[in-house]
């Protein structure tokens, strides 16, 4: 037996080492081990790059700590903000390849302990806040990290000083409120003086939703604000007000500010479903005043976010409600007003995005309106459809009636036009040998205006067969009726790029023979709009007030009727 086995390892040789099915379990082994332990590398490498930044962030902030310190007390503010003074209130400095930013913020503080007993307080730039935060990119993920905050207080040695000059304090506020309580003051809003003697002048609120521009010279300033940076926007009523500085007076200025909503609207056919492909115009009726924006017919029916921008959250938290009216190519024209059952017209909390889906009813006939002279549509015209009827008698020939429809009666929207959901006329001509008895049926049109001279009845203006409007010419998309008007004027609107009206905006009017009218938008009840009325047939001169031009020309050729004029700024 031991020479057989003997034998047996002389022919099978020597098989000792690792297979390489054993090799391979061993990598596999391994690899899972070593990508266990990676997240493990990741997060000490990512702590330690943290902490290398904060400590450098520190360093950096102290630093510039020190430098406001050794500066004079006058020195010690922003450049183009007030306080103003000798710092930069946001700069950008590179250490080791990474850019750290500084930004530097310094404000007036109004020490309450020496306010009169009504409170009021004839100084209130006691002394100055200094803040500097620094911020860095994160190592792996590149978002912007803050990284250090100090703070510090500077004042003047001594008894303080009353300058002359007034003041302008700013307040920003939350503007959605459901819970008892003050306002929620809100902080890093910029405002901004972009009017006024001592204008352009910037800062940010602090903490307690408070900026103070002091000492500032007598006179009327414009004061601006902007949450953006926030991801929030101002009231639209609120984004730039008038406040008038007089000597050791502090005036105060509200801003709202709130978490934008939105609207994502899908304009369908109501008959078919499907998206709406046609032009239009879509007017939201804001608390504020009315927006209106046109879509195209490539847009499909689909209106996103984007499409009206941030709207004021308006509900529980604010007062209000939105109406929202669609003017689209051959559709009747839909009113949320009237379909409530779409939305209410509120939102529920500020930030949110509402879907609605609109359903538009297919027009079949259509009437446009618009001035002589200036081409202009006439808005809010009333367009009267009636139903003309031929008969045939054999011996009195063709005899005709004309008789109102039940609903034949709309008023023009703001693109001069009015739609219609009509029957066909059939039969809608007569036929070659007319016998007793034959009939066939046209609509009528009757159009009035407050200022302009009646139009019609005009008899066999048009027929609808097959859905379709035709006139003798053919099919049209809209019957056209011109009115005369009697008398002459000049419509001013102007607001912001987003289409909010602009209030207060002061506009000047000049003309032949020494016409020179000013008038401020709003002020006559629509919101962002002046109404120049009773002119002549003559060239008008038309500017709006900035600061202390006039800017913006624009020619007027007045004929007849009205004349729109648009400032968008």
């Amino acid at each position: 037996m031991a020479l057989l086995s003997m034998r047996n390892r002389a022919q099978t040789g020597d098989q000792g080492g690792l297979t390489l099915v054993e090799i391979l379990v061993a990598l596999t082994i391994l690899l899972i081990t070593v990508v266990a332990f990676v997240p493990l590398f990741v997060y000490i490498s990512e702590g330690s790059q943290a902490n290398r930044a904060r400590l450098t962030a520190q360093l950096l902030a102290a630093s510039v700590i020190e430098e406001i310190r050794a500066l004079p007390y006058d020195h010690i503010g922003t450049v183009g903000g007030n306080p103003d003074g000798a710092v930069e209130h946001e700069t950008t400095v590179n250490i080791e390849g990474r850019d750290y930013t500084v930004r530097t913020d310094i404000w007036w503080v109004d020490d309450e302990s020496d306010n009169d007993a009504g409170g009021n307080d004839t100084i209130p730039y006691d002394y100055k806040r200094v803040r500097v935060t620094v911020a860095a990119p994160g190592f792996f993920t590149g978002a912007v990290t803050i990284t250090e905050d100090i703070r510090t207080l500077a004042s003047l040695e001594g008894e303080e000083e009353a300058f002359p000059g007034g003041n302008i304090l700013a307040l920003a506020q939350r503007g959605w409120q459901t819970t008892p309580g003050g306002p929620v003051p809100v902080e890093g809003v910029k405002v901004e003086l972009t009017a006024g003697p001592n204008a352009p002048q910037t800062m940010w609120t602090a903490e307690d939703g408070r900026a103070l521009f002091a000492v500032l010279e007598e006179g009327i300033y414009t004061v601006a604000a902007d949450a953006g940076d926030l991801g929030m926007m101002v009231r639209p009523d609120q984004v730039e007000q008038s406040a008038e500085v007089t000597n050791g007076v502090t005036n105060s200025v509200v801003f709202q500010v709130e978490f934008p909503c939105y609207l994502d609207i899908e304009l369908v056919d109501e008959s078919t479903g499907s998206p709406v492909n046609a032009g239009g115009t879509l007017i939201l009726n804001t608390p504020f005043g009315d927006l209106h924006k046109t879509f195209t017919a490539g847009m499909g029916g689909a209106l996103p976010p984007d499409f009206l921008g941030e709207l004021w959250p308006v509900g529980e938290g604010y007062a209000g409600a939105y109406n929202l009216q669609v003017l689209a190519e051959g559709y009747v024209a839909f009113d949320l007003s009237e379909h409530r059952e779409v939305w209410d017209g509120t939102f529920r909390a500020p930030g949110e995005t509402k879907n609605l889906t609109i359903p538009l009813t297919p027009a079949t006939a259509g009437v446009t309106v618009t001035a002589e002279g200036s081409g202009m549509p006439v808005n809010g015209a009333s367009v009267e459809i009636y139903r003309h009827t031929y008969t045939y008698d054999a011996e009195n020939g063709w005899t005709d009636t004309c008789a109102p429809l039940e609903n034949g009666t709309a008023v023009t929207r703001t693109d001069g036009r009015a739609s219609f959901v009509l029957p066909d006329n059939d039969p809608y001509a007569p036929p070659a040998e007319p016998r007793d008895g034959d009939r066939y049926t046209r609509y009528c049109v009757k159009v009035t205006a407050d200022g302009y001279d009646s139009f019609g009845p005009a008899h066999d203006a048009f027929w609808v067969t097959g859905g379709r409007q035709m006139t003798g010419a053919g099919p049209v998309e809209t019957y056209g009726v011109t009115l005369r008007p009697n008398f002459r004027s000049i419509r001013v609107r102007t607001e912001y790029p987003g289409g909010y009206p602009r209030n207060n905006v002061l506009i000047l009017v000049e003309g032949p023979g020494g016409y020179s009218e000013q008038k401020s938008t709003g002020a006559q009840g629509v919101p962002g709009e002046a109404l120049f009325e009773n002119l002549g047939n003559h060239k008008y001169d038309v500017y709006r007030k900035s600061g202390e031009n006039w800017v913006d020309h624009r020619e007027v050729d007045v004929d007849r009727g009205e004349y729109f004029v648009l400032y968008t700024f």
